[in-house]
């Protein structure tokens, strides 16, 4: 029984509906046969096996608890720009996609946006992160093939320009799972626990501060950032101190 779900309601209501249709249900270790009548002890043990699937999410919750306050990376994977080390243990700049960190960054800072960046990376035939960690059996999607090696989206772009990762900090806790459905959630961002200098840095921290006021003040449009301006959200008013952006 413990093998059809965590959550004991929905276990009793699946149980219900195969009842209903005309399904035996067969359970050799918790003597459930259905054919042979209810047993009232189900329910009861559907309670327990929740119990337990529950506290054992607490134990493992708590080790990765315990390892992610010690300052170390809770994730397998590295994020594009970086390798791991020999032993698995400490991550590695790989320079070549490291210079590919630092130039969207420096175009971000001229003033492209996240799409611009992303056509002008693929115009240049530049790999998209997850087929350039695939290189080195690296990635969650190494398996799967891909239509377009150097498709840059915008998301993807923005993720990169978001990550304290590349100041050299490891950052953990933002995300979180629940026992049941085993689905990550993001969390706030003031739950989350940064351990400074951890690996080599790629970006430094005044370039990354100026990316993050600049994206944090760009004005969006329907078909854009504003992206054509170099100072959009860097401009104000002289007399009335408001945000200045281009105009089409």
């Amino acid at each position: 029984m413990s093998r059809m779900g965590r959550d004991y309601l929905k276990v009793g209501q699946v149980m219900e509906i195969l009842r209903q249709r005309g399904v035996r249900l067969i359970a050799i270790n918790d003597n459930v046969d259905t054919e042979k009548g209810d047993n009232d002890m189900t329910p009861f043990l559907n309670i327990m096996y929740e119990f337990y699937a529950r506290d054992t999410s607490r134990k493992i919750k708590s080790v990765f608890k315990a390892k992610g306050m010690s300052g170390k990376h809770l994730t397998g994977t590295v994020i594009y720009g970086y390798l791991w080390d020999e032993k698995r243990e400490n991550w590695i700049v790989d320079d070549e996609a490291a210079a590919v960190v630092r130039r969207i960054f420096a175009m971000s800072l001229a003033g492209y946006g996240p799409y611009q960046i992303a056509t002008r990376l693929t115009q240049d035939k530049v790999e998209i992160p997850s087929v350039h960690l695939a290189r080195f059996d690296e990635g969650v999607n190494r398996t799967k093939p891909v239509k377009d090696i150097y498709g840059w989206g915008s998301s993807t772009i923005v993720h990169i320009l978001k990550k304290r990762e590349y100041l050299g900090h490891t950052v953990n806790f933002k995300t979180r799972k629940h026992f049941k459905d085993k689905k990550s959630h993001y969390v706030d961002e003031s739950e989350w626990m940064i351990f400074e200098n951890t690996h080599a840095p790629i970006i430094d921290q005044e370039t990354f501060d100026n990316v993050q006021r600049i994206r944090g003040n760009v004005k969006r449009y329907p078909d854009g950032w504003g992206e054509a301006a170099p100072l959009t959200g860097l401009m104000y008013c002289a007399d009335c101190g408001g945000k200045m952006f281009p105009t089409r």
